[in-house]
């Protein structure tokens, strides 16, 4: 994470981050539009599991069945600076404008959608975030949360620089996310190759979600000892019959 967020600080000239919001989750028609003034310095991402706690009786301690990965979460801070000691804030099309504005872009490009009573869904662009799952340049979500830090105000109480904290939180498009899960289906043929480490019983549970078809695998790749995997090795993860006797 941390080569990543580095890459974009020492870059010389950083792509501005951009956000896209549309009112649907397929990012149809004309988006409202939010660009940074001044790049975040620094980003979060928050991945969560849903794990199983629940413990048989006698049983302590057990890491739990795995039930499924939450929406990823994004958190971003945006710095607003109206003194123009910075520079004063631009937009391309309607030139100096206030950090009041800059906030009403945010809550217009992000915010609440009247037409669909939720928040928007948006596209956020910076650089190559290649932290995130499928798609590495862009990420897909929602604003889960924000909170507008103000720091500084002229004589009539306008703000002159202020601070954005927001939290988007991950929304795939359907056929993304639907193309995103055949690829990884047990239903598709899948090469792996051998890790130092590796064994087959724990390939062929994250493969096909239990570990008993590891001696239908050996078959496949003619293995006359699955014990002992070459790392550097590839092996075949087919289709499998699951109403075939597994026992040997």
């Amino acid at each position: 994470m941390f080569d990543v967020l580095n890459n974009f600080l020492n870059s010389g000239e950083l792509e501005k981050v951009k956000i896209k919001g549309f009112e649907d989750i397929n990012h149809t028609g004309t988006p409202k539009v939010f660009e940074a003034y001044i790049n975040p310095d620094e980003f979060t991402v928050n991945y969560h599991t849903n794990i199983d706690h629940t413990s048989t009786v006698g049983q302590t301690g057990t890491a739990g069945a795995f039930l499924s990965s939450a929406p990823m979460e994004l958190s971003l801070k945006f710095y607003l600076d109206g003194t123009k000691v910075s520079g004063p804030l631009k937009s391309s099309s309607k030139g100096e404008i206030s950090v009041a504005q800059k906030i009403t872009e945010f809550y217009e490009a992000c915010g609440y959608n009247s037409n669909r009573h939720r928040p928007r869904f948006v596209q956020i662009f910076w650089g190559d975030l290649s932290l995130l799952r499928f798609n590495p340049e862009i990420f897909n979500g929602c604003l889960k949360s924000v909170s507008i830090n103000y720091k500084l105000f002229n004589a009539k109480g306008a703000p002159l620089r202020a601070i954005i904290n927001a939290t988007f939180v991950e929304a795939i498009p359907p056929a993304q996310r639907d193309s995103a899960g055949k690829a990884s289906s047990p239903d598709l043929t899948h090469v792996r190759v051998v890790k130092e480490g590796d064994t087959l019983p724990g390939m062929t549970q994250e493969i096909y979600g239990s570990f008993s078809y590891y001696l239908q695998v050996a078959r496949v790749n003619n293995l006359t000892d699955f014990r002992k995997l070459e790392p550097g090795t590839k092996l075949f993860f087919p289709p499998l019959d699951k109403n075939v006797n597994t026992n040997g």
